[in-house]
């Protein structure tokens, strides 16, 4: 497990805006994908797929290439929607998370492993 000072977290910050940015944008098309897909699949009834299906195998393909590039980093997404993201570190020799929302200009909190996002203190 790669472990994060604060000033490396912080480092990544901007990184990680545009990685969350290209997830939700993907996860919203996915969506919208979704509806039409689920309509053709109910009509086509095992004719072997479409170009529809093809598209959305696509677009999952590029989701989860996101979200592995991010998790390549080493930092732990915790909630799409929020932009939570939780870093592993080190406090007073505890392993503990680095914690921040997106929004955030730089990480101001920490939590216990165990704790979640009701548990973060200010650093």
């Amino acid at each position: 497990m790669k472990t994060f000072t604060l000033e490396e977290a912080n480092q990544l910050l901007p990184r990680l805006n545009q990685m969350i940015d290209e997830l939700i944008a993907v996860r919203d098309q996915l969506a919208r994908e979704g509806v039409q897909l689920h309509s053709l699949l109910q009509r086509a009834s095992g004719n072997g797929g479409d170009q529809h299906s093809n598209a959305y195998y696509l677009l999952l393909e590029r989701f989860n290439a996101h979200l592995n590039a991010l998790e390549g980093l080493g930092c732990e997404l915790k909630d799409l929607d929020q932009g939570l993201v939780d870093f592993p570190s080190y406090r007073d020799g505890k392993l503990v998370y680095l914690c921040w929302q997106r929004g955030e200009d730089r990480i101001r909190y920490w939590h216990p492993l165990d704790a979640g996002f009701a548990g973060r203190q200010p650093l």
